[in-house]
């Protein structure tokens, strides 16, 4: 009965979160009539009485800063993207920092919740621009992120549903996926409700191993999964709109997780005789809310953001036990956890220096978080129940000081030149003070040269993801060195309370060069290093030198077999990283001169957007101690299967109603150190990898020139994504060119080549 309660108390939200959203929406005949409005791309026109106006020239959403690369339109369309949370990744490579998640604003203020958003279709964004490094900096962020300003149109609606299927090449599993919602801007009003759903079958060994058939004509194989079975569900609900003088936003936010693995069969005996299947069962549920309030008080910008996430999760691993009665145990875990922040952020320009407004920025926040977990073992006939709870508190004060500003002539032979300083503390119960300093500089000496350069120093507490995760199990397929051979073992992953606290240092130094029309060339490259003395890392992996530091990480039984790893964070003594990024970044439109030029209202449509980004990661330092008594763990010298370079490409080619995106990336080759625990140590010698994707998309109403088209053919798109074009895998061989026992194809990779359909209709 409880569980039944909590569940009436979700579904009892979502109720009145639908009907509250659907009472304070835009009326149909509002809707219909603002979908044929303009988008608001120019000026706005404000009445102050009688006849005049004052015609405000600003752009419509502009930031605080002037962007870095710019997508209009028709080059967010060239990019066939799902949704803009599919169009932001898309996009990553663009910012130079491809692996990592850019801050997002919207309309040029800052939004720090933006979940809802990101179901939204891309034809609702006007633009999309990638501002420069000291944006954030501009909006109170650490200067260590890229920010991304998404402009909504002013006026959209729209229906939207899709489907999709997706089949590996080599066959022996399938997906679908579908997915409906209701998507509505009006003005500074808008709101959205959307529900997902998509699913997987499991991938069986049988499908990709020789057939190991015993001597019934049975295979063991047919029970043990390479990849499992998932299903997962997700439901979201967003609203914004003016209230008072302020603007206020609330999304809400519900899903379910499952997964099912096939472990093989107690007895291979027995598998004719109906024996018990061992098996792996994952389930989880989340709830998530968010509130921001936003506006103008006592002339300081001001955003209120708050938000509260609950989450439930059961597991239960079968395994198998002569000693058991039915041939078998199973252990079981069962965990929640909740999360409640908020954050109150300031922002102003508190004077006039010369060369342009002082401005500084506050912010304040509070995080909560409670887990609860519980554990039986059913090997050792015991259990245990975990209880953890965390409260931080934070604060930061930061300043943007201009120093030279070549349009208003002061220090002009400088150009224009800039510095962010901050500094922040983090407070917690039984914690010491966690101070943080910034300091950065911006300096353009000419308008296509641009350099940024920062440090920081900061006193750090680990996260509290890392010290109060709910304590979850699952089994995970990993390689095992010291056998040579694919373990499946118990990986446990959660919060660790041992952890630590520690200090971080952090250097960046950037510049970008635009040597032509800023549209068409950008040049840039990064280096940075960070050095973080004690404190708390992310588990490194399966590796001997690995395992020779963390011994009591890795279970093995009586035979030696890797049944349990604990890949919960780990204590550091220090660690070491060093990299140099560097990106290029083409776009055109052949044929724009002659398309401004002529009087066809179609010609500017039938256009090619063409854009080629190439990005180079080089690491060049990446060491990790992990205890004085133990040497380092050189990542790049085989320590850890790490590659020293990465290369990525993207070509994306659009016009109107069809799109394609090429997207590549290549990893060097590199050496893993086996040191002398089999037969004197040997080494094993991975191949460079090279992966790419494909992704091709049409809307047959644009591609047809016929009046007389079928009408429900207006707002169809097609999609086929190839996913590992080439079925490329990582290979590795041992000194005499011999394939290691674990590294077979269908070890390594066992998806391969997938191919994906989708349709997606708008209304």
């Amino acid at each position: 009965m409880p569980r039944t309660f909590r569940f009436g108390r979700l579904g009892l939200a979502a109720v009145l979160g639908c009907s509250w959203l659907w009472s304070l929406a835009p009326s149909t005949a509002q809707e219909q009539t603002g979908n044929n409005r303009s988008s608001g791309s120019g000026g706005e026109a404000v009445p102050v009485g009688g006849d005049e106006e004052i015609v405000v020239t600003a752009r419509y959403g502009e930031a605080l800063v002037e962007p870095e690369t710019e997508l209009d339109e028709q080059q967010i369309a060239a990019y066939g993207a799902y949704s803009i949370g599919d169009l932001v990744r898309s996009i990553s490579r663009l910012t130079g920092r491809p692996d990592e998640q850019p801050i997002l604003l919207i309309n040029g203020e800052r939004v720090d919740a933006v979940q809802d958003l990101a179901g939204y279709p891309p034809a609702a964004l006007q633009r999309l621009a990638i501002l420069p490094p000291e944006a954030a900096g501009r909006y109170g962020y650490a200067g260590d992120r890229r920010v991304v300003n998404l402009v909504l149109k002013k006026y959209f609606v729209s229906w939207e549903t899709q489907a999709g299927v997706k089949l590996p090449t080599a066959g022996g599993r399938h997906g679908a996926s579908l997915s409906a919602g209701r998507f509505v801007i009006d003005g500074k009003a808008r709101w959205n409700a959307q529900v997902q759903l998509s699913s997987e079958s499991a991938l069986f060994r049988s499908a990709r191993a020789p057939a190991s058939r015993t001597v019934d004509g049975s295979d063991p194989d047919d029970y043990l999964s390479l990849l499992p079975a998932t299903r997962l569900l997700t439901a979201t609900l967003g609203l914004s709109r003016p209230i008072g003088p302020l603007a206020g936003s609330f999304s809400l936010s519900a899903g379910t997780n499952r997964s099912r693995q096939g472990l093989g069969i107690v007895s291979q005996d027995l598998v004719a005789g109906g024996a018990e299947r061992l098996s792996g069962r994952q389930n989880s549920k989340n709830l998530g809310l968010a509130m921001t309030l936003s506006g103008s008080v006592a002339g300081w910008r001001a955003i209120l953001n708050a938000s509260y996430a609950r989450d439930w999760s059961t597991g239960a691993i079968d395994q198998s036990d002569d000693t058991a009665g039915a041939g078998f145990v199973t252990n079981r875990t069962r965990a929640r956890g909740e999360n409640l922040a908020a954050r109150l952020t300031l922002g102003k320009s508190i004077a006039v220096l010369p060369a342009g407004p002082l401005a500084a920025n506050m912010s304040i926040g509070m995080n909560r978080n409670r887990s609860w977990s519980r554990y039986e073992d059913g090997l050792a006939g015991r259990g245990a129940v975990v209880r953890s709870g965390r409260d931080r508190f934070d604060g930061r004060f930061a300043l943007v000081v201009p120093v030279a500003n070549r349009k208003e002539d002061v220090l002009a032979f400088l150009g224009d030149l800039s510095l962010d300083i901050a500094a922040g503390v983090g407070l917690g119960r039984h914690e010491p003070p966690q101070p943080r300093i910034e300091l950065g500089a911006n300096w353009s000496p000419v308008p296509a040269f641009r350099i940024n350069a920062e440090t920081s120093f900061a006193k750090l507490a680990p996260p509290i993801e890392q010290l109060n995760a709910p304590y979850r199990e699952e089994v995970r397929r990993v390689y095992d060195f010291a056998r040579q051979e694919i373990a499946e073992p118990i990986w446990v992953t959660g919060g660790n309370p041992e952890l630590g606290s520690g200090r971080r240092r952090a250097y960046a130094l950037g510049a970008t060069l635009r040597p032509f029309d800023p549209r068409l060339l950008m040049l840039s490259v990064e280096y940075r290093k960070r050095v973080s003395t004690g404190g708390a890392g992310g588990f490194p992996g399966v590796t001997q030198a690995v395992e020779r530091a963390f011994p009591d990480r890795f279970v093995r039984d009586a035979s030696g077999r890797l049944i349990r790893v604990d890949a919960r964070a780990i204590r550091i003594v220090r660690d070491t990283t060093e990299r140099l990024d560097s990106a290029m970044t083409l776009s055109f439109v052949p044929g724009a001169k002659a398309a401004a030029a002529s009087t066809d209202p179609l010609a500017a449509a039938r256009l090619w957007n063409l854009s080629l980004t190439l990005n180079h990661g080089w690491h060049l330092r990446s060491e990790l101690v992990t205890s004085a008594d133990f040497p380092p763990i050189d990542r790049l010298r085989g320590g850890t299967a790490q590659s020293r370079h990465n290369v990525g490409l993207q070509l994306v080619a659009g016009r109107a109603g069809f799109g394609a995106t090429l997207d590549a990336s290549w990893q060097s080759g590199f050496r893993l150190r086996d040191t002398g625990v089999n037969d004197g140590g040997r080494d094993y010698r991975f191949a460079a990898l090279s992966l790419v994707n494909l992704r091709l998309h049409a809307e047959p109403a644009q591609l047809m020139r016929d009046a007389n088209k079928p009408r429900w053919l207006s707002g169809l798109q097609i999609s086929l994504d190839i996913g590992n074009l080439f079925d490329a895998y990582r290979r590795a061989t041992l000194a005499d060119g011999s394939t290691p026992p674990g590294y077979e194809r269908y070890e390594v990779d066992p998806l391969g080549r997938t191919v994906q359909l989708t349709v997606r209709k708008r209304f």
